[in-house]
């Protein structure tokens, strides 16, 4: 059992990503480029709260897959502890490394109560591809104090899935206020560094505003959702997450009119919202859909997710039916057209007085 174990770990780390362990404070990755002898250990916190404030830290590490414990070399420069957020501080280490060479890493820090935090012992094989992991891009990088605006190469914009879930986040503290209206805002792009890979939501960013100091976490969920849209890769942030605004279903069937009582959305709990609408027979074709919040136009939700002026679904109407609208706090959209309604208790008539 033990050999299997150590075979597993072994092929982990062959593909560029470390056996991501939390143990004591520290989790730990690493990656490095096949054309170059340079790679990167990084360590940070799993929980920051439960350590204090950082004061200091020691970093050792082989390459030649001895023990760091009893061999390793102390890692002073090149090396960078970056700010990256409040509670995901992160250190990281450029080294030397031949293709092939097994680097083997911890960490010792030192809370501001004194006490000492050591790692785990993280590992990988150099010389291999870096993963690829989405990046967080938009107007308000250089607000959120990690560079420039519209960087997909910023590493402190990289998005990460630690717990393999298939969220990705960035945690970022504000450095400054950010109020600008749309069409500002942010967005993903798929692959950090590699302009021309794909960008969600795509068709316009996703509006934010915050203040200098808050702590902002920002999710791509790649988790697929059969039947809504997007299905895959819904860009959000802890702000959307809260689940704070009230939404109705819009389009040219109600005049596009976000404050129509009869359109606008129940929660109906998991972050869902519906509202069932009847469409009669001099209805029949085409009609276009999307979401919009707070009786506005400054945030909407469509077929590519959240942003401030979102592309619609398309469904078509053929008899009189029941048009049901879905939307989910995690920036996705539904439509399902049946015969049945939700609402037993209002008659046919009633229900078409109300959306008109």
């Amino acid at each position: 059992m033990r050999t299997r174990l150590m075979l597993i770990v072994t092929l982990v780390c062959f593909v560029g990503l470390a056996a991501v362990a939390q143990a004591g404070c520290w989790t730990g990755n690493g990656i490095s480029d096949p054309g170059t002898n340079y790679v990167r250990a990084e360590v940070w916190p799993g929980d920051l709260d439960l350590m204090g404030t950082l004061t200091a830290m020691d970093f050792f590490y082989t390459t030649d897959g001895t023990d760091p414990k009893t061999s390793g070399t102390f890692m002073t420069t090149p090396g960078q502890f970056l700010e990256w957020a409040a509670n995901n501080d992160r250190y990281e280490a450029w080294l030397f490394a031949n293709n092939g060479d097994l680097v083997r890493w911890y960490v010792e820090s030192l809370s501001a109560d004194g006490d000492v935090c050591e790692s785990a012992e993280f590992q990988f094989t150099s010389g291999v591809t870096p993963p690829a992991v989405p990046n967080l891009i938009g107007s308000c990088e250089s607000e959120l104090g990690v560079g420039g605006d519209w960087d997909p190469g910023d590493a402190l914009t990289d998005m990460l899935d630690l717990d393999m879930d298939g969220i990705f986040t960035v945690t970022l503290t504000a450095a400054a206020d950010f109020t600008d209206p749309n069409p500002e805002g942010y967005q993903v792009i798929e692959v950090g560094g590699a302009w021309g890979a794909p960008q969600f939501p795509g068709d316009s960013n996703v509006p934010i505003a915050f203040t200098a100091g808050t702590e902002i976490t920002f999710y791509l969920d790649t988790n697929p959702m059969a039947g809504w849209a997007p299905e895959i890769n819904a860009a959000s942030d802890s702000f959307l997450a809260a689940d704070t605004h009230t939404w109705a279903a819009v389009g040219g069937w109600q005049g596009w009119d976000p404050t129509n009582p009869a359109t606008q959305m129940t929660p109906m709990g998991g972050g869902v919202y519906m509202v069932t609408v009847p469409f009669d027979a001099s209805m029949a074709g085409t009609h276009d859909f999307k979401c919009a919040a707070d009786g506005g136009w400054d945030l909407q939700c469509g077929v590519n997710g959240y942003g401030g002026n979102s592309s619609t679904w398309s469904f078509e109407v053929t008899a009189e039916v029941y048009v049901e609208f879905y939307f989910h706090v995690s920036g996705r959209v539904k439509v399902v057209v049946t015969d049945t309604v939700a609402n037993e208790d209002q008659t046919w008539g009633q229900l078409k007085a109300l959306y008109r």
